[in-house]
């Protein structure tokens, strides 16, 4: 096969390509293991769509970090509050991001097809997104402008993507569908079907594959983590496919990544969930008379909050809901502050899970509070 970066790659249809499920056994054994636990885990939440909100919120930090889009959790979970026209650039970013895997999910019974890739990707860019390119782009080192890669020409987009629709779409276990996302993912990016924001879609697209292969009833397992800090080993392993044909080191790559973030993905859903009742118990037994299912459900869907949104959420009115943020955050279960004219209060507990570092949550760090009232915030 051969390559230049310089030139349109004239990139082959995945559907003649052909992996099997043996020489992966090890790799497949341990992801498979593992997102099975995560699956499990996912099914015992409350209100799991609630309590997975700011984890996407994560994932999304993490996905735009690739793309050098900076910002933090506390930020996002912030700007998040503010009108459109108040929000800092990069988290707007990162709400689009998670925007779209929930608006994803929220189609599932779509196949995985061009409507709703071009309905995610206008998520994502709502200005001229949602429609695949008509003009020739190309992949250049951010430092040196040298030109890395150049996609497929436009005209062969369509007829790349629906052999990439019928491969998605099959039902097979051979390859097993953790192998074939992979492979899925390797070709979307390949094709690179948009001008801008073909990473942040096809790494949304995964989880949704997942979802639609039944391995996880939520979109919780993201690798966008796993990705951005293998960087380098990742970009060299797709151009690898690209320059040689080379698929094997690209896959046993990705089982890894899928295994390693199921399991930091549980260990953060377990804080989560331990962080979840052990707040109920205290609402309940020391804040009996303003607790209720939304008001706790409020403090975890939106960790960092303002009496206005928690009027919104709980159906009460401005000064009710301002009232019950000072008694808990006088008890010390919030922490209240000023951003320039925004009253906020802080589930700082939710919050630090949510910042960790992934190696933290990998090993479990993040669920040793969970279980422990809270004397200070």
């Amino acid at each position: 096969m051969s390559f230049s970066p310089l030139h349109p790659h004239k990139l082959p249809k995945l559907s003649p390509i052909r992996i099997t499920n043996a020489e992966y056994w090890p790799e497949l054994i341990r992801a498979r293991t593992l997102i099975a636990e995560l699956r499990g885990l996912s099914l015992t939440l409350p209100n799991p769509l609630l309590l997975i909100s700011p984890a996407v919120i994560r994932e999304s930090i993490a996905s735009s970090q690739i793309e050098n889009i900076n910002t933090t959790v506390q930020e996002v979970l912030q700007s998040q509050l503010f009108p459109l026209d108040e929000q800092r650039s990069v988290d707007k970013e990162v709400l689009r991001y998670r925007e779209a895997v929930l608006w994803g999910f929220k189609h599932k019974r779509l196949p995985i097809s061009t409507r709703l890739i071009l309905g995610i990707h206008e998520k994502l860019i709502p200005s001229g997104g949602g429609q695949y390119r008509k003009q020739q782009n190309k992949i250049e080192d951010s430092t040196t402008h040298e030109v890395l890669y150049t996609p497929p020409i436009a005209p062969d987009v369509p007829m790349l993507m629906s052999d990439w629709e019928n491969t998605a779409n099959q039902q097979t276990e051979d390859p097993d569908p953790l192998l074939r996302c992979a492979m899925l993912h390797y070709q979307f990016e390949a094709i690179h079907p948009f001008l801008d924001g073909n990473g942040r879609t096809g790494r949304i697209l995964m989880v949704l594959q997942l979802v639609r292969e039944k391995l996880l009833p939520l979109p919780t397992l993201f690798v966008s983590g796993y990705l951005d800090h293998h960087r380098s080993e990742y970009y060299k392993l797709l151009r690898n496919i690209t320059a040689q044909g080379d698929w094997t080191p690209y896959l046993r790559f990705m089982l890894v990544a899928f295994a390693e973030q199921a399991e930091e993905t549980r260990n953060l859903l377990l804080a989560i969930r331990g962080l979840y009742f052990s707040t109920k118990r205290i609402l309940k037994k020391r804040f009996s008379r303003i607790y209720s299912v939304e008001l706790l459900d409020a403090l975890f869907s939106t960790p960092i909050i303002s009496p206005v949104r928690l009027s919104e959420i709980i159906g009460t009115h401005y000064a009710t809901a301002s009232k019950y943020l000072q008694q808990l955050a006088k008890a010390g279960y919030l922490r209240e502050r000023w951003v320039g004219k925004y009253h906020l209060y802080a589930n700082t507990q939710l919050v630090k899970v949510f910042s960790m570092p992934r190696l933290a949550i990998r090993h479990g760090r993040g669920k040793s509070n969970a279980g422990q009232d809270r004397k200070t915030a």
